[in-house]
């Protein structure tokens, strides 16, 4: 219960000079207002974008997207710099960082599952022999040509993909 020292000076704190009118309900919608503004300007700059679908073998084929973290591919990864490469249709693909490189094929279906067949990651450092890697979601936003990923736990979004040899 505040004192009624302390009850008027917060009333003096929520009146406005020019004619006593309590301004508590406009700084209210201000700062409702000044946080809608956030919002949309923190989308914005993360290119949001509404065009993204379920990716299929033409938005991959021959693209490299790069992930500023490979822990969605493995916790090994976690923090390294990893990059995808599909080719072949994109029935193949190679994953590699700075610890070693992994590759194998990819089938899509209500995700993408990269089957890993070769591997130069030490134990416990990335992907292994017959690791089978399920990303879903695995889709692509058209707009901005990146990869939205997840396997469950963990979630990453590429940069924009570039080609790669044909």
């Amino acid at each position: 219960m505040l004192s009624s020292a302390e009850q008027e000076a917060r009333e003096q704190l929520c009146m406005n000079k020019k004619g006593g009118k309590k301004v508590q309900r406009a700084s209210r919608t201000m700062r409702g207002f000044v946080a809608l503004i956030a919002l949309a300007g923190a989308m914005s700059l993360l290119g949001c974008s509404e065009n993204v679908e379920q990716a299929i073998a033409d938005d991959l084929n021959n693209q490299s997207f790069t992930f500023s973290s490979g822990a969605v591919f493995n916790p090994g990864l976690t923090n390294i710099t990893t990059t995808l490469g599909f080719f072949n249709i994109s029935a193949n693909f190679t994953l590699s960082s700075a610890g070693g490189t992994a590759s194998g094929t990819n089938t899509f279906g209500n995700a993408c599952t990269l089957t890993v067949l070769n591997s130069t990651y030490a134990i416990g450092a990335g992907p292994q022999v017959n690791d089978a890697i399920r990303l879903d979601p695995c889709d692509f936003d058209i707009d901005n040509h990146t990869l939205l990923i997840g396997n469950g736990t963990t979630t990453a979004t590429s940069s924009p993909g570039v080609p790669t040899g044909t």
